[in-house]
């Protein structure tokens, strides 16, 4: 009996290895499905609501302080509303989604995707495109904002930045 809920436990994870491996994405790709990438540091987070078809959808705003623009451009306060509380309830739809929270006083670079019809967006790759910045090297954010991904790989900033750049130079 325990042998047969091992099979069925490794033949699961089985199924799960190439969705996962999906779910990575390069740069190009979040470069490519991003409305703006930008390096920038959160200062504030406000909960509120969006009309979603006539009904209230949770939904955070968030402010930042940009300090440069790598593909699109806009305000050096940059502002932006995402489906989802901070606080992450069980049926909250950010969490759901995977969608980053983002921790105000805490550095990101962000390939954040173009405006809904109501006003919403996330970051591209579905949540993949946010980064931590610590000095002049980032690493990928998990999903609670303030800390990297286990395993994440150091990358310097700049190699990240010159990327971004070649994609866009090679994209027409």
């Amino acid at each position: 009996m325990r042998v047969r809920h091992a099979f069925r436990a490794i033949g699961g994870l089985a199924l799960l290895v190439p969705f996962l491996l999906a779910a990575s994405y390069s740069t190009a790709e979040l470069t490519r499905s991003a409305a703006r990438v930008f390096r920038g540091r959160c200062v504030a987070a406000r909960p509120g609501t969006v009309d979603f078809k006539g009904r209230p959808l949770a939904a955070t705003t968030y402010a930042f302080e940009v300090s440069e623009y790598l593909k699109g451009n806009g305000p050096l306060y940059l502002t932006f509303r995402q489906t989802g509380t901070p606080g992450r309830d069980v049926g909250d739809l950010g969490r759901i989604a995977g969608l980053t929270v983002f921790a105000p006083g805490v550095e990101y670079v962000v390939f954040l995707r173009p405006e809904s019809k109501i006003g919403l967006t996330s970051a591209a790759g579905r949540g993949r495109g946010v980064f931590l910045v610590s000095g002049e090297t980032v690493k990928a954010a998990d999903v609670d904002g303030r800390a990297p991904v286990p395993g994440a790989e150091t990358i310097p900033y700049d190699a990240l930045r010159r990327a971004v750049l070649q994609v866009l130079k090679e994209t027409p």
